[in-house]
C-alpha cells in the first residue's frame, strides 16, 4: 500500500513520544497529508498490529526500548520493507546490551532519524542514511486544567514570590540508577528557599509517591500536580522550568517553555539551546542567580532560534520512500 503506516502511541499516557506522534498525527491531517496510518499500539490488537506491518511497505516506528526496535527493524528488513526509526533519546543511553540493540536496529533501518548532533554522529557509523530531525512540533491550543486544579495552583503559588516548575511523564531511572528527571533533588536544592516553590507536573502519580518514599516529608513549598494535564498550562503559574535531566534527546517542554517566554535551567548532559541557563551541580545553585542569568540568555537568544518545520522534514522523506 503506497502509505507510510506511523506506530506509537497517542496519549494518555503522556510523555514526550506518544506527545510527538499525537502531533505529528494532528500536523498530518491539518496539512492534507492523506498517505499515512495510525497503528496505535495502546489500542489496538497484536493481530490487527501485525495485519498492519504485512500490508504496508513503509514504515515509522516510534518506541523507545532498544529491543523491541531491534526486533522490527530485523522482521522489516527480512520482509523487505522500509523502517524508519526515530530514536527519541541520546544515543548511548543504555547499558552495553541495550546501545548494542540501537546501533544494530539503525544498521538495519532504511532511516535512523536522530535528535541531535552527537547522536547523529555515533548513529552515521552505523547507517550512512541518518537524518537529523527535532522531535518537537508545536501543539494546538491547550487543553486547560482541571477547575480544581486550576484553583490549587492559584491558591499555591499566591503565597510565594517565585515560582519554578519541572515534570517527568513518569518515574524512570537511567543506567546508573539514578533518577532521569532528578526530581528529589530539585526538591532538595529548593526546600530551604525564603519565597521559592516548585510545582512539579506528575501525570503518572508515580513521582508524588516516590516522594513520598524517599523524603522526611515533601516541604510545603513544592506542589504535585499528580493527574492527567497539559503541562503549557503550567507554564502559565512559573517563572522558570527546571530541566534537571541525566540524559536527554529533544526536550518538547523546553521549547514549549521558550514559547511561553519562560525561563529555562538546564542540566549539562546533553547540549542544550542557546536560550538555556544550564548547570551542572544543582547543589551549589543560588535559583535567583540562576532565574536572573537564564532571563538574560532567553531574552538574548529566544528571538534569534529558529524552530525547524519538522512535519514538512518528515514528510519529504515520506515521499522520497513512497517514491514520490
Amino acid at each position: 500500500m503506497r502509505k507510510v503506516l506511523i506506530i506509537g502511541k497517542i496519549p494518555l499516557p503522556i510523555g514526550g513520544v506518544t506527545i510527538h506522534v499525537s502531533r505529528l498525527i494532528e500536523q498530518l491531517k491539518q496539512r492534507k497529508f492523506e498517505q499515512f496510518t495510525l497503528c496505535d499500539l495502546g489500542r489496538e490488537k497484536p493481530y490487527d498490529i501485525i495485519v498492519k506491518i504485512l500490508k504496508y511497505k513503509t514504515i515509522h516506528l516510534h518506541i523507545s526500548n532498544p529491543f523491541y526496535q531491534l526486533l522490527f527493524a530485523a522482521f522489516c528488513k527480512l520482509t523487505g520493507k522500509k523502517l524508519l526509526i526515530t530514536y527519541h533519546g541520546n544515543w548511548g543511553r543504555y547499558w552495553l546490551a541495550g546501545n548494542c540493540a540501537v546501533n544494530m536496529s539503525a544498521f538495519l533501518s532504511f532511516t535512523p532519524i536522530v535528535q541531535n548532533e552527537e547522536s547523529f554522529r555515533r548513529a552515521r557509523r552505523w547507517n550512512r542514511h541518518v537524518r537529523q530531525i527535532s522531535t518537537y512540533i508545536r501543539g494546538s491550543p491547550s487543553i486547560p486544567l482541571s477547575k480544581g486544579t486550576y484553583l490549587r495552583l492559584a491558591r499555591f503559588t499566591e503565597n510565594y514570590q517565585t515560582i519554578f516548575s519541572t515534570n517527568a511523564w513518569n518515574l524512570k531511572f537511567d543506567r546508573n540508577e539514578c533518577e532521569i528527571y532528578g526530581i528529589l533533588a530539585i526538591i532538595r536544592s529548593m526546600q530551604d528557599g525564603s519565597g521559592l516553590a516548585l510545582i512539579v507536573s506528575d501525570p503518572s502519580g508515580h513521582y508524588a509517591r516516590f516522594a513520598q518514599d524517599n523524603l522526611e516529608k515533601i516541604p510545603d513549598n513544592v506542589c504535585f500536580i499528580s493527574e492527567p494535564h497539559d503541562f503549557r498550562n503550567v507554564l502559565e503559574f512559573s517563572d522558570a522550568f527546571i530541566r534537571n535531566t541525566t540524559t536527554d534527546g529533544v526536550s518538547l517542554s523546553i521549547y514549549e517553555a521558550m514559547e511561553s517566554n519562560v525561563v529555562i535551567l538546564a542540566s549539562d548532559s546533553v547540549h542544550r539551546p542557546a536560550f538555556c541557563k544550564v548547570f551542572q551541580d544543582i547543589s551549589r545553585i543560588d535559583w535567583l542567580d540562576e532565574l536572573a542569568a537564564g532571563r538574560e540568555k532567553l531574552d538574548l537568544h529566544a528571538r534569534k532560534a529558529l524552530l525547524p518545520d519538522v512535519v514538512a522534514e518528515l514528510t519529504a522523506v515520506y515521499r522520497q520512500c513512497l517514491g514520490g
